[in-house]
């Protein structure tokens, strides 16, 4: 892997040149018959970020069959993971890129600023429902004329309307704490529906 790689830093949200502190490279081979072997890299770094000094572990993963499937310029940082500090996130590459982007603003920030990460996430869904064709009322009739038309499954639409009124509640300056925990918890409800839609159910 390279000595410096262009990350986002989960800690503060800027993506920059990240200095690797250190890294682990963990090789696999597997048999598959007929001499074949199924060969699988997966690579643990630690970058330090230039501008907060915040430190974090990043995953990468490489198989043989990925060679097949990629493209010879891809970059394996794209589909990687930070495994430290512990981050809830969706497979970005399986989102559409408005979506993507709208998303991953809220990642940004999710560590700097409550209040603008809530908006972000709200912001999110407005763009998932349009998405999907619903773009009549409010965002929880948005939501739920996708779950009544099984976009979305039973309870989803409810789960969606805590995040919707929190989302209100920061865009309208109402006096109101946003803290970590209901972050943390926005984004779990997020990341279930934007994983319903998009990647366990992506050609609804």
């Amino acid at each position: 892997m390279s000595e410096k790689v262009v990350l986002t830093c989960p800690h503060c949200g800027n993506k920059t040149l990240m200095k690797t502190l250190n890294s682990y490279v963990k090789g696999t081979e597997t048999p598959m018959g007929y001499d074949e072997l199924f060969q699988a890299t997966d690579t643990f770094e630690v970058f330090e970020c230039p501008v907060c000094e915040g430190f974090h572990l990043f995953h990468t993963h490489m198989n043989s069959e990925d060679y097949h499937h990629y493209p010879a310029d891809y970059d394996p940082y794209e589909d990687g993971e930070v495994l430290y500090p512990a981050s809830e996130k969706v497979k970005l590459n399986g989102l559409p890129s408005s979506i993507k982007s709208a998303y991953e603003s809220a990642l940004k920030v999710q560590n700097i600023d409550d209040t603008v990460c809530t908006i972000a996430l709200r912001r999110t869904l407005e763009m998932v429902c349009k998405d999907k064709g619903a773009v009549r009322g409010s965002l929880y009739d948005k939501l739920n004329e996708l779950q009544e038309q099984g976009i979305l499954p039973p309870l989803m639409g409810d789960i969606s309307k805590v995040i919707k009124d929190f989302g209100n509640m920061a865009a309208h300056g109402d006096p109101v704490t946003f803290n970590k925990y209901m972050v943390e918890s926005m984004f779990r409800f997020t990341n279930k529906i934007l994983e319903y839609i998009y990647i366990f159910s992506p050609k609804k």
